[in-house]
């Protein structure tokens, strides 16, 4: 699998309204992967707005998503969307990994665009975004994926690369060529 990071830069009008306006998709990618965030400017709707895709879908389909907090897949659109419920910060991002997980096996994409860490605000993640990364590029992700687009906010790419260095410190320890 082809793990590639896509900076995302947000517009200055983005970053001051708080409100996600503009999406750059992924041509190649079969499957988008958003955060279940309907109503009003976020990602979601941006997304939704680009490819022309019916609101009151989206939005009934976000709702339902964080109401049964399960990862929902909709496949009446193109690319493919799977909505993952809404943490804050303060979900259960084990759980909800694992039916994310269950997910790609069910839809076996061959590019995900993971879309959920492109427009960020407040403090950042790092907790959930580790465990999620940790899981994403673990044993158990389906095979048919060749592609993994993972986006993070050019604001706080950094921090997002920081997360990764103990993992590879400690690839590069247990590496008995280095």
């Amino acid at each position: 699998m082809n793990l590639s990071f896509n900076a995302i830069t947000n517009t200055p009008d983005e970053i001051a309204m708080g409100h996600k306006i503009w999406f750059e998709p992924i041509p190649r990618c079969d499957v988008i992967s958003a955060t279940a965030n309907a109503p009003g400017f976020t990602p979601l709707i941006a997304i939704a707005r680009h490819y022309g895709w019916d609101y009151d879908l989206i939005a009934r389909a976000s709702a339902a998503c964080n109401e049964n907090r399960a990862v929902a897949i909709v496949q009446s659109v193109t690319p493919t969307l799977m909505l993952v419920p809404a943490t804050k910060g303060r979900g259960k991002t084990d759980a909800i990994m694992f039916d994310y997980l269950g997910a790609l096996h069910e839809i076996k994409p061959k590019c995900l665009h993971f879309t959920h860490y492109g427009f960020l605000q407040g403090r950042f993640p790092a907790k959930e975004i580790a465990i999620v990364l940790d899981i994403l590029l673990s044993e158990y992700i389906p095979r048919s994926i060749h592609s993994l687009i993972f986006d993070v906010d050019i604001r706080r790419s950094r921090e997002c690369y920081c997360l990764m260095r103990p993992t590879l410190q400690e690839a590069e320890s247990d590496d008995p060529w280095i």
